[in-house]
Order: structure tokens, then sequence, then C-alpha cells
């Protein structure tokens, strides 16, 4: 019975450590992405440009601005988990044939629970995509920022993005933007001052902070890139 009981608990756990969170439908999205198709067939966007594509933090930020000497193409789409845009990049990834990807999600994955070891899953399998369709184009991955809304998964977003930056220092083809310690004041909390009245979108000051973070690993992206 003892060895019964055992055997019980390993199952259990092992059960425990396996189970995952599972992705939203992504049709919740067709919408945005329609309207990007729209966008494109109206106003065909630049060849060779530098794709900015992920969640509400690209949607919102002003990368014409941020990179001013850079052709960009932004596609962002709010609270879009890293698996929404795995399901959307033959649409808004491959057909742009980017001369550089800039990728930020994992807000609303950590906001659904998900564990450190599967949002790492979906890097992953976005980036085994991008090497398949896109094998010359490299990527910089901007690595979860830490937020006030989502500060109790704190502890999930480190361990996620330690994972994320062990991954791409083996990949010539990938760089990562650390933003962590720029977003946190001394006393080691986000700083409210930066953020949105909903604790995670950025205000002006905050993409400002943000942007001279993430821009030299960027603009090093981009020069470095055929």
């Amino acid at each position: 019975m003892r060895i019964l009981t055992a055997v019980g608990l390993v199952a259990l756990r092992s059960a425990f450590a396996f189970a995952q969170v599972a992705d939203p439908d992504p049709a919740r999205f067709e919408k945005d992405i329609a309207a990007f198709e729209a966008e494109d067939r109206a106003t065909p966007p630049p060849a060779g440009a530098a794709l900015f594509v992920g969640s509400s933090s690209i949607r919102y930020w002003d990368v014409g601005k941020a990179f001013p000497g850079v052709k960009t193409i932004k596609r962002g789409f709010g609270g879009s988990h890293i698996s929404d845009n795995i399901h959307f990049a033959e649409r808004i990834i491959f057909p742009y044939k980017p001369k550089l990807i800039v990728f930020y999600a994992g807000d609303a994955d950590v906001a659904a629970n998900k564990s450190a070891d599967q949002i790492f899953a979906g890097y992953k399998e976005l980036v085994a995509k991008v090497h398949d369709r896109l094998p010359a184009t490299p990527m910089v991955i901007i690595g979860t920022k830490p937020s006030p809304l989502h500060w109790k998964h704190v502890d999930t977003i480190r361990r996620a993005n330690a994972l994320v930056r062990q991954f791409v220092a083996a990949d010539p083809l990938l760089r990562y933007a650390e933003v962590d310690r720029q977003l946190l004041g001394a006393d080691g909390q986000p700083r409210r001052e930066l953020y949105a009245e909903n604790g995670l979108n950025f205000n002006d000051e905050g993409y400002k902070v943000w942007t001279d973070a993430v821009k030299p690993t960027i603009d090093a992206a981009w020069r470095a890139a055929r």
C-alpha cells in the first residue's frame, strides 16, 4: 500500500508539473488582423523594414518616433498571447519579409497564470517558425516588463525572461533586450509614475524609459541585419 501511495504521489506531481493553461481562441482577434490586411492593401508597407509585432505595448508605441532612421511596420494587437502571434504569423509577420523582427508579448500570458516553462515554450515555437520561414531574419525579443498590475506574477516573469535570455544567447540570429532594471525604483517595485491608470500600459514617460532601455539593442540589430 505504501508503494502504491508513493507511486500515486509521483504521478500526481508529474501531472501537475506538466499541466498547462489552455491558449485562448485566436479568432477573437480576427477583426484586428483583417484591419491590418486592409491597411496593407490601401498602403503597401515598405520592403526590408523592421517589423514590431506583439501585444499592446507594441500597439501603443510610436516606433516611428523612437527609431527615426529605421523603416518600421507596427503590428501590435492588445491583449495578445504569444500563441496568438504564432497563429497569425502567416498574416502579420511572414508577408512583410522584414529585415528585422522586434517582438514583445508575455503580459497576457502571465495574467492567464501560465507557467514560465509554458511561456518559454511559446517563444521557442515562434522563433522556430520564423527561422523556418525567414531563415536569415534576425529577431530582438524584449523581456516581459514588470508592471504594477502583474507584480504578483513577478517570479514567473523573471523566470520566463531568464529562460529566454539563455535561449537567445545560443542563437546568433537572436538578441535579448532587458527592461526589468530600468522600470523598477530604488525600493525594487515598479515605478508607478511610468504606467497608465490601468497599471499595465506605459504612459508617455514610461515609453521614453522603455525606448531608452531597448533602443541600443534594436539599433545594433538593425545595423547588423542584411
